[in-house]
């Protein structure tokens, strides 16, 4: 399969990339916080020069809204991408356009975070403070990039890359996938298997002939090559143990493409499993580094909402034990990740007997597909209504949470004979851990249709980050707030 080796030097490639966009952001948190100080001499400076600017307030009037500033900025850079304006490489345009973007929500945000804590600041000195951001930001990225671009251009960068094998469709794939990159290596060229003559110039799309397998291990020797690339039909380990220790000897990688069948789009790579390496294809494979952050932040979060919520708990208890008696909690079997079965926990809405009774309304059901929703249901009692429209019942969901059989986020869990009559390519939602919220809740719930429900719950699976789950549980709000799609 062409495209084995390209994913996994791609993979490699943007790892780089994001440990250079995090040093990136370490830079840019040393930016702001030296551009408050700069604004604040800077506004020293300017006033004898400029009658309209009134005196500054001081630090401790303004120190929340300083505070403020650092987070803030950082989360705005990572949302508009311009920590990665250095290894993309940015044009000018396209530089500009970020920082100008990022300072505009910025200032807007700014404008809020003072509103709230009703913080004193000098408008002047928060224009200049964005100055100094704004030109920090950008003379810094133009710095960086000409001086990378200068690098390249001298070779000092540029990877220099070796290619074994004959021209085929695999081995030129790979080079215009690499040459696409803002950081295309330099191929050195390729070596035949055999001696034959060589293909003429357009076959090989410009790539040079520079000998056989046999002129390997002088070539490494006497040339500078950072990474040989095996292709067909050089391309087994086993019958080239003699040029891969050739490889080895000078310290020099070497990567052989994997001869695999692309049948769906699942993504292969090489994995390390139990002290054994197999090739794992999976469907939008994701970083177990970040998963762990997940559950980390999962626990975190769902124990400071229970602290802050403790009394909401004690008043809806009491609330459903005078209405409806006991019990106060309602539990049921839902389904998990790759669908095992946990006790997922709710407050009471119900009158008693209403899962015996839900076979008698099978007829009034609203939602397409196996799954049952009805508009004013008669078994919901009136407390149990205000629950279910401002999503009070779900409150007992963050002992799932801390338990670990939920996430703060993911696709809803159904209950098991629900979710046992969804086939195919729906099943695929339960390749996460179920939450207590995702895009069906923010896009409009009992709204919407269920086929529709079950691609947002897969376009949250493919596309998760935990930059997305943040962005999630903030759309949450308003839509607890003000009911949208809840029955």
């Amino acid at each position: 399969m062409a495209r084995t080796h390209a994913r996994t030097d791609g993979s490699t490639a943007r790892a780089a990339d994001h440990t250079l966009g995090r040093l990136q952001l370490v830079l840019d948190a040393v930016l702001v916080l030296g551009s408050m100080p700069l604004a604040g001499q800077l506004h020293t400076w300017l006033r004898p020069l400029i009658a309209s600017l009134h005196a500054a307030t001081h630090f401790q009037h303004h120190a929340l809204l300083v505070y403020a500033v650092l987070p803030l900025w950082l989360a705005l850079i990572a949302l508009f991408r311009v920590h990665l304006a250095v290894p993309e490489r940015f044009g000018q345009a396209e530089l500009l356009s970020r920082l100008i973007k990022l300072h505009f929500t910025g200032l807007a945000a700014l404008a809020l975070v003072q509103f709230l804590t009703q913080s004193l600041i000098n408008r002047s000195l928060v224009g200049l403070f964005l100055l100094c951001t704004f030109s920090a930001m950008y003379l810094q990225r133009s710095a960086f990039i000409a001086w990378s671009r200068y690098q390249r251009a001298r070779g000092d960068t540029q990877q220099r890359i070796l290619l074994v094998g004959e021209p085929s469709e695999r081995m030129l794939e790979f080079v215009r996938a690499a040459a696409a990159r803002p950081d295309s290596p330099n191929f050195v060229g390729y070596l035949a298997a055999q001696l034959e003559p060589p293909p003429p110039p357009s076959a090989a799309h410009g790539l040079t002939h520079i000998g056989t397998l046999a002129e390997l291990p002088r070539l490494l020797q006497d040339h500078p090559i950072d990474h040989v690339f095996f292709f067909p039909p050089t391309h087994q380990p086993e019958l080239l143990r003699y040029e891969l220790l050739a490889c080895e000897e000078v310290g020099i990688a070497a990567s052989f493409t994997v001869d695999l069948t692309q049948i769906a789009e699942a993504t292969p790579h090489l994995t390390d499993q139990f002290d054994h390496a197999f090739i794992t294809f999976q469907l939008a494979p994701k970083p177990p580094e970040a998963l762990a952050l997940k559950h980390a932040l999962d626990t975190l979060g769902a124990a400071l909402l229970l602290l802050a919520t403790f009394p909401l708990w004690i008043a809806i208890a009491l609330a459903i034990w005078l209405s409806m008696s006991r019990p106060v909690l309602f539990s049921q079997e839902r389904a998990g990740l790759h669908g095992r079965p946990f006790r997922m926990l709710k407050f009471r809405t119900m009158r008693r007997g209403a899962e015996d009774a839900q076979r008698e309304l099978a007829s009034a059901n609203e939602m397409s597909g196996p799954v049952f929703k009805l508009r004013g249901d008669p078994r919901v009692t009136p407390v149990g209504r205000f629950l279910r429209r401002t999503s009070l019942d779900e409150l007992p969901q963050l002992l799932n949470v801390l338990t670990g059989s939920m996430s703060l986020v993911g696709p809803r869990p159904l209950p098991l004979p629900e979710q046992a009559a969804i086939r195919g390519w729906q099943r695929r939602r339960l390749t996460m851990k179920p939450g207590l919220t995702c895009l069906w809740q923010v896009a409009g719930r009992n709204d919407i249709d269920f086929t529709q429900w079950m691609l947002l719950d897969l376009q949250y699976i493919e596309q998760w980050s935990l930059w997305l789950d943040l962005v999630l549980l903030f759309k949450t709000i308003p839509v607890i707030l003000f009911g949208r799609g809840a029955s």
